[in-house]
């Protein structure tokens, strides 16, 4: 275990200063826990298993990632959003100019920031540095709209010096102005190896720095002391502060009455230190929290409340102020109150090793914490790795789990400290070092060694948007004369490329800016997070370019493909075509079914030239809810010959031994002749009648239709004709549970069935009665959701509002059943596939898996998949489907 940690410390080491800093680790928190026992990993997978599919439909969406870098090796060490919007990223490098980097290095490493705009575009970058080495640790927008950057050097006079080293390792203060020039630089020395850990403006524009010093006499012992430094605006020295004992101060932040609370640790004890400070640095109390061995802070913060959380790593069983045991290295999150007093604390746990770094509070009252991991997806952790990854978890205010998201790229991506924010619009941006190339969540390559790499969260309650979305691709906010919001562009990811034109008439549209400017690259995608249904996607077009008044081109001059959700809905796509000439508005239209909360909308490029889309809507589509026509449960045992469907409930019961206790629910709905289902959720609403356990209730279909609800006993019920088509874990809270039976429907549709019966049972004995509303309940009878399926491709002018069906219907996409998938499941395969139909399983680092069917499938047929010998994690994998004729990807999750 010693030899693991110190692996992974090193994965985001790579450099002397990383060396540094592991001793500091190893010194601090040298006993490590031994691993808990097999018994209590296994209890925690199985909890993991319960709840991994519902966090993970909750993630937050990436609007965006970027990565910044020279050709040599950077570090990142703080992100703040400025007051334009956009950010100032900081850390240092090691590169000359190259890459996203413009100017040389002084010396060895030196202070680099990179500041962006609101899109992530860089605005400009800038590089300060002595003859030897420094190393940045933190930037603050200072009142005046320019920049704080607070660190340590240890070069002599000269590049951007004044002043030399007069200790081992000095602070270096320099104050820019808002466009990143060189304002002034102080070296604040007292003699020592003093190195910054945080900063924070104070109130009168100066700044306050918490550090940790070295003796230089006791150097070789290590010995660390927490200071605490106050700077005038101009970056005089105002006070100073020490504090007792071998502290290690991690973090400091301003608190409500003007004063500040200092996170710590120490070696001695392997405790969180948490120290309230007044503006003058009088210490008004101080706590500490730990377990029975290893415990590590990184990061404290006031919460709106006026209390305090606390994150950070442990590897302690229960004990002391922990109420769970660490699996491994986990991370470690505490609530306290104002004065200290502990509230509630969790570790949340991974297989492998997990480092927290940060932490702070959402608007909601909850929490985000963030680090890196090599955990595979196991226990709290619900999606694998790529390689070593950043790990965002979301706590609710009680700090219970919320979600879970795993973000990375096929190497080595890591979060560190002062790397995560809230940001104005309501989502989360994230920054670290990533050496990955373009792989995974990572859209863009490595420039050299380590980089910056900041990705952009959208905000949680986009996850469920109730209006339609619609977005000016490459544009400002614009509204239409029909009073259409369309928001300035957002979503995108990939090759960053705006096309406009300042002027000119667009035919066929009153909305000529709309289409005036346009996103066009070689390859982007649009992903935007949606609530899992049935939308209609308006992609808008306009040729501005080839055959446009003084240019040349035209017909064939610019071709390429569009695929949404992996399925290939437009190849050679040529704009000038479709339009019927340059400048002239057009549009199609394309109904999908999104399942997993995002909307993926990918443009590649073709035949000839570049992609170009210039606006984007998102409509969802009214689904159309059915009650059921009968509905009964039926009972085993001496109960067989009873009926059970007069009664205001449906009952579900299974057990090895008695048959009395078996019950098993059955519904039956009318399909509506005039909509073509393309998603179809089957709604119960009831509870757990015994205890506060989840059971799975788990739907089948059943083809033989003849059963009666005044008929129906197990004598006579029909038998399941389906697998299982999913399920959902039910508790004790009263609510509607909702199990996904699209493909039975559909397949039942497609054969010419005008009704669908279900079977509602489970299969796996837990002995526990689940009991739901029938239609007799008077109140919250069973559902079953219907949203239509595609039907046309149209071109739209948003000018009147009409839509014209001038193109042929897309045809319909294949389908799995039940999915989430276990060992077997079934694939309802397009007739728009030709011979040779193949079926291959990708995981999310691009590893493919080969599959066979029972039988050769074909076009238009059911295939029956079995994937019980692989060796899958469980998670989302990618099933492409390939032919002579077509090739599909559809998103399955793979749950044991």
């Amino acid at each position: 275990m010693q030899q693991s940690l110190q692996t992974n410390y090193h994965f985001m080491a790579g450099n002397v200063q990383r060396t540094f800093a592991w001793l500091k680790f190893q010194k601090c928190y040298g006993r490590i826990y031994k691993l808990q026992t097999a018994l209590y990993a296994f209890l925690l997978l199985m909890a993991f298993f319960v709840t991994s599919a519902q966090n993970l439909l909750a993630q937050p969406a990436i609007q965006r990632d970027k990565t910044f870098g020279g050709y040599g090796s950077e570090r990142f060490s703080s992100i703040q959003q400025t007051g334009d919007g956009g950010y100032i990223l900081a850390g240092d490098s090691q590169s000359d100019a190259s890459g996203d980097k413009s100017e040389n290095n002084r010396g060895d490493y030196d202070y680099w920031i990179v500041k962006l705009s609101a899109n992530g575009t860089k605005q400009w970058d800038k590089t300060f540095g002595g003859t030897d080495y420094e190393r940045l640790k933190t930037v603050r927008q200072s009142p005046d709209g320019g920049y704080y950057l607070a660190g340590g050097s240890k070069s002599s006079a000269g590049g951007d010096k004044s002043q030399g080293v007069v200790g081992l390792f000095d602070l270096w203060i320099i104050k820019l102005d808002p466009n990143g020039n060189l304002e002034w630089e102080k070296t604040i020395a007292m003699a020592e190896s003093e190195q910054v850990e945080d900063m924070e403006l104070t109130p009168d524009g100066g700044m306050i720095i918490a550090c940790d010093y070295t003796p230089g006499q006791e150097q070789e012992n290590n010995w660390h002391t927490a200071r605490i430094v106050k700077l005038s605006r101009t970056g005089e020295l105002e006070w100073s502060k020490d504090f007792s004992g071998d502290i290690l101060l991690m973090s400091l932040a301003p608190t409500a009455d003007g004063g500040y609370i200092l996170g710590a640790n120490t070696s001695v004890s392997d405790r969180y230190i948490a120290i309230k400070i007044s503006s003058n640095a009088t210490v008004q109390w101080t706590k500490e929290y730990g377990g029975v061995d290893y415990s590590s802070l990184r990061e404290i913060k006031q919460t709106s409340e006026g209390g305090y959380i606390i994150s950070g790593n442990s590897t302690a069983p229960a004990g002391g102020d922990k109420t769970e045991s660490s699996y491994k290295y986990d991370y470690w999150v505490i609530k306290i109150t104002s004065d200290g007093t502990k509230e509630w604390d969790k570790t949340i746990h991974a297989a492998g090793d997990d480092n927290q770094w940060g932490v702070i509070q959402t608007s909601d009252g909850g929490y985000v914490v963030a680090g890196s991991t090599t955990s595979g997806n196991s226990l709290d952790k619900t999606e694998p790795s790529h390689g070593h990854d950043l790990w965002l978890v979301k706590l609710s205010a009680g700090g219970g789990i919320v979600w879970d998201k795993t973000i990375g790229g096929s190497s080595n991506d890591l979060a560190l400290s002062n790397g995560l924010i809230a940001t104005r619009d309501g989502g989360l941006a994230v920054a670290g070092e990533s050496n990955s190339a373009a792989s995974g969540d990572k859209t863009e390559n490595s420039r050299g060694d380590y980089d910056f790499w900041i990705v952009k969260l959208a905000p949680e309650q986009t996850l469920l948007p109730t209006t339609p979305i619609r977005i000016n691709a490459g544009g400002p906010e614009f509204t239409t004369a029909t009073k259409k919001k369309f928001s300035a562009d957002l979503y995108y990811s990939g090759i960053d490329r705006v096309s406009s034109i300042v002027t000119g008439d667009i035919s066929n549209t009153s909305n000529d800016i709309l289409y005036q400017s346009a996103r066009c690259s070689p390859s982007f995608s649009y992903n935007i997070p949606v609530a899992n249904g049935t939308f209609d996607i308006y992609l808008h077009f306009a040729e501005t370019y080839f055959g446009a008044p003084g240019k040349k081109g035209g017909k064939g001059s610019r071709q390429f493909h569009v695929n949404m959700e992996g399925s290939r809905k437009l190849t050679n796509y040529d704009i000038f075509v479709k339009a019927g000439g340059a400048m002239r508005a057009t549009a199609e239209t394309f109904t999908v079914n999104v399942t997993d909360g995002m909307l993926n909308i990918d443009f590649l490029t073709g035949a000839a030239d570049l992609p170009r889309i210039s606006a984007i809507e998102v409509i969802p589509v009214t689904s159309v809810t059915l009650k059921p026509v009968a509905d009964a449960y039926v009972r085993d045992g001496s109960y067989s010959a009873a009926n059970y469907g007069y009664l205001p409930e449906l009952d579900v019961k299974n057990a090895t031994g008695d048959a009395s206790v078996k019950r098993s629910s059955y519904i039956r709905f009318q399909l509506p002749q005039s909509v073509k289902a393309g998603s179809a959720k089957l709604r119960i609403y009831g509870h757990n009648h015994e205890n506060s356990k989840s059971v799975s209730v788990h739907a089948y279909g059943v083809n033989n239709d003849t059963w009666t609800e005044n008929g129906i006993v197990k004598n006579n019920a029909p038998a399941a004709s389906s697998a299982s088509l999913g399920y959902v874990a039910v508790n004790n809270a009263y609510k509607y549970y909702e199990i996904d039976v699209t493909s039975y429907v559909k397949a039942q549709q497609a054969s010419g069935e005008t009704l669908v019966s279900l079977m509602l049972t489970d299969p796996n004995n837990r002995n526990i009665r689940l009991v739901f509303n029938s239609k007799e309940a008077g109140s919250y009878p069973p559902e079953l959701i219907i949203q239509p399926s595609p039907v046309v491709n149209s071109n739209t002018r948003l000018s009147n509002e009409e839509t014209s069906s001038n193109l042929q219907a897309e045809p319909e996409s294949s389908s799995v059943y039940p999915n989430p998938v276990g060992k077997q499941f079934s694939v309802l395969v397009s007739s728009k596939h030709g011979a040779d139909i193949s079926f291959d399983l990708l995981n999310n680092a691009g590893k493919s898996y080969s599959i066979a069917t029972a039988e050769k499938a074909r076009a238009g047929q059911k295939a029956e998949v079995d994937i019980s010998g692989l060796s899958l994690n469980s998670g989302i994998y990618l099933l492409k489907i390939r032919s002579e004729a077509a090739t599909e990807v559809i998103k399955v999750l793979v749950t044991d």
